[in-house]
């Protein structure tokens, strides 16, 4: 949702709990989200926003990343796209940016497909010296359904778009996958073992079930 305050913008998504009062909550990237109650309306949904627009407008002045990042793209030079959690600019992404959109969604995933590749390898080389794994092998790969995947051979497969997320947020995705090398259910030993590696995992879930949507290309 969009509201104008002051001849400023604010951007925010909703979500719906089951508790009886609205929240705000704000991600260090700049991402605003408003939990509320199943029945909220839209109209009660704006006053509160407005009733605390100076706190909100206070925290945007405080994050260097102010742009709405949204699912569709434009594809002209200024156009943001997220890169470790990061709004960044095509021309911050592409050294040469191509005249047709294909051009340019082929060449985006090619750079994603590329920096995936390097950083989860180093994070996987990192977590497996803690956890006491080892990898068969690291495969990025285009998924549609899942961040991570591990099987009963240790091969492990990561989505080429989880270099969008914030580098806490990849290696939650890391440890979850090693973790499956000694437990391939998600039973309570499971979760266990990932919360001894990555203590604040569910607000890591939270942010790739948040904002997934919106780290495409």
């Amino acid at each position: 949702m969009k509201l104008i305050i002051d001849e400023r913008e604010i951007i925010f998504n909703t979500q719906s709990t089951k508790a009886k009062k609205m929240t705000l909550e704000a991600t260090p990237e700049g991402h605003i989200t408003l939990k509320v109650p199943a029945k909220t309306t839209e109209a009660e949904i704006l006053a509160f926003v407005k009733a605390h627009s100076k706190t909100i407008l206070a925290f945007q002045d405080r994050v260097e990343n102010r742009k709405y990042i949204s699912s569709k793209k434009n594809y002209t030079e200024d156009e943001t796209f997220l890169f470790q959690g990061k709004a960044c600019q095509l021309g911050e992404l592409l050294e040469t940016i191509p005249e047709t959109e294909e051009e340019i969604q082929l060449l985006l995933k090619k750079f994603y497909i590329a920096q995936t590749k390097v950083i989860v390898k180093k994070r996987v080389k990192h977590f497996e010296k803690l956890i006491g794994v080892n990898a068969k092998s690291i495969t990025v790969v285009d998924s549609p359904c899942s961040w991570g995947t591990c099987n009963s051979y240790k091969d492990l497969t990561f989505n080429y778009r989880l270099s969008m997320a914030p580098l806490q947020v990849i290696d939650y995705v890391v440890i979850h996958e090693l973790c499956h090398i000694h437990h391939l259910n998600h039973d309570r030993s499971f979760w266990r073992k990932v919360g001894a590696y990555d203590p604040h995992f569910k607000e890591h879930q939270d942010y790739l079930a948040r904002f997934g949507g919106v780290m495409t290309i």
